[in-house]
């Protein structure tokens, strides 16, 4: 069987519709359901067809309370005002101890009584708190569920209407809601000034079959995040990948505990890409993922977005996006699984683990910190070589200030940093002849033993080149052979200071080193091998033996 879903809307709830056809006809029998994006639709393909003699379930969670019963013939269903209760109780409980575990560090006993942990919320309580938020009245999800329930028949002679393309008489209404169709209500432009709200939607222009879909499609494919009263919602968007995969992977995420503006739009991606390639061939017993021969982003485009800002009794659409997955370079073997990995551990810290990697030294709600996020966010978004090297330029500097400021620090290593380059950028900048150029690697060193690990000499008095990025990067622009000035400038002064402030404990560069990076300059161009040098000079360099280890970096 096979059914297109239109990209009428461009946003997420083409996306919900899709999934949701892909749920439903996994569920009635048709086999190896996927979905493919085929431009300006989705399509959604299976083995077999639809068994009509199925009742299809309502495909979502009931989410029911003391004023909304939930119909006796539904099994998915979610305790709002228990589970409510076991996430207040779960919180006070990490609050106790995190009070508890500060008055132990200050010398005060701890409790005889050791209290039990409490159990933790069910995960579906995130994205069922948002929608109740959302739902200014609207309450179509449970009322269709309801109709479902009453009208079996219906119900059945509705679904088959809809996968044969044939007219249905009987059919429930209804309405629209924001939360399903960003395109609709508040925060949307518009040629002229005009009321806008979803129920303002005539109800002929709201198809209650695709309504269903979606409410199908935000439980297996939607992560729900909220910022303060603020909402973010990211729904995964296929690219070709089974709705078994889809299904296991939006449920990892969903379980994940992310936050932030810039850092999650970061983890929110990279940790999606992590679960994808965990659970492809070779890094799982059971499984569901196929990334043999392709990249990340041609199984899930991105995460497509919608951020809600709180007007207090309304929310109002801010910001509609996607965030791609990464396209960096093919996944053909188990290398190359792993070198994604450790890529993105590198960055943002190994999946199920607390926040972490380089990433995780920078403080969102620092100005200069969240400008090198963006930048992060920026080069995630484009893939592009140069958008790289500007978040290096701005991340290696930072590094820097902080490091002499007494702040922890984390440094991206050379080592990745060659590996990613390679992979992903040699056929269009022919890489791997600068990188590994002995030339370069000294004068790397040499940038590297006066900025980074100079900060950390307290027994010397070499001097640490605070400006160094900012000069070489105007340098670089201005042409006309400046870099090479400025960059035999830099030679003379580090080998003057080695051989006389550190009495020749430092690393000095050859005059063929500087030779070879000329070299390198007439073949390559001032900017790309300058910005190459302060990517790596400000990067964490490979572990050597004892022997050739400088004194600069005996102090890291």
């Amino acid at each position: 069987m096979i059914r297109y879903v239109d990209k009428t809307t461009g946003t997420y709830a083409d996306t919900l519709e899709a999934v949701g056809w892909a749920s439903l006809m996994d569920e009635l029998g048709v086999r190896a359901v996927s979905i493919v994006d085929e431009g300006g639709r989705y399509k959604v393909e299976g083995r077999g067809e639809v068994d009509f003699a199925r009742p299809a379930t309502p495909g979502f969670v009931f989410v029911f309370d003391a004023k909304n019963a939930a119909p006796a013939s539904i099994d998915d269903t979610l305790d709002y005002e228990k589970e409510r209760e076991k996430e207040k109780v779960a919180r006070e409980f990490r609050e106790a101890t995190k009070k508890k575990a500060s008055k132990r560090g200050t010398g005060q006993a701890a409790d005889a009584g050791v209290l039990a942990t409490p159990e933790e919320p069910s995960p579906k309580l995130k994205l069922a708190k948002m929608i109740s938020s959302m739902r200014k009245g609207w309450n179509a999800d449970r009322e269709l569920a309801w109709w479902l329930h009453n009208n079996p028949e219906a119900a059945q002679q509705w679904v088959e209407s809809e996968c044969s393309g044939t007219a249905c008489s009987e059919k429930p209404e209804l309405s629209n809601t924001q939360l399903l169709n960003p395109a609709t209500g508040k925060g949307v432009s518009s040629a002229k000034t005009e009321a806008r709200s979803p129920g303002s939607v005539p109800g002929v222009l709201v198809n209650p079959f695709a309504e269903w879909m979606k409410m199908r499609g935000m439980w297996t494919s939607m992560a729900a995040y909220r910022s303060g009263d603020d909402f973010k919602f990211m729904v995964l968007d296929p690219a070709d990948i089974s709705i078994e995969a889809l299904k296991r992977v939006g449920r990892e995420l969903s379980d994940l505990n992310l936050w932030g503006g810039v850092r999650l739009d970061i983890e929110s991606s990279l940790k999606c890409t992590q679960i994808l390639i965990i659970n492809s061939e070779g890094f799982h017993a059971e499984a569901v993922v196929s990334l043999k021969k392709r990249t990340p982003r041609k199984v899930v485009r991105g995460l497509r977005q919608a951020f809600f800002k709180s007007l207090g009794t309304a929310a109002a659409l801010m910001n509609e996006a996607i965030l791609p997955l990464p396209d960096w370079f093919r996944i053909d073997s188990r290398d190359d699984a792993n070198a994604y990995l450790m890529i993105i551990g590198e960055a943002i810290g190994e999946l199920g683990k607390a926040r972490g990697g380089c990433l995780g030294v920078l403080d969102e709600d620092k100005s200069d910190e969240c400008s090198v996020l963006q930048l992060y966010r920026n080069w995630l978004a484009t893939g592009d070589f140069t958008d790289l090297m500007e978040f290096h330029h701005a991340f290696g500097p930072l590094m820097l200030r902080k490091g002499a400021a007494g702040e922890y620090t984390r440094l991206f290593s050379s080592e990745i940093l060659s590996d990613l380059l390679i992979r992903s950028y040699e056929e269009q900048h022919m890489l791997k002849e600068i990188v590994e150029n002995e030339g370069f690697l000294s004068v790397a060193r040499a940038i590297r033993n006066t900025t980074i690990y100079a900060v950390g000499m307290k027994s010397s008095n070499r001097e640490v080149q605070f400006g160094l990025a900012q000069k070489w990067k105007q340098k670089m622009r201005a042409g006309k052979g400046e870099f090479s000035i400025v960059l035999a400038e830099f030679v003379q002064a580090n080998n003057w200071e080695v051989a006389h402030k550190l009495k020749g404990l430092g690393h000095q560069i050859e005059v063929a080193d500087l030779d070879k990076v000329c070299e390198l300059v007439e073949r390559h161009g001032e900017e790309l091998v300058g910005s190459l040098l302060l990517a790596y000079g400000y990067s964490r360099a490979a572990k050597v033996g004892t022997d050739a280890v400088d004194i600069e970096e005996k102090q890291i």
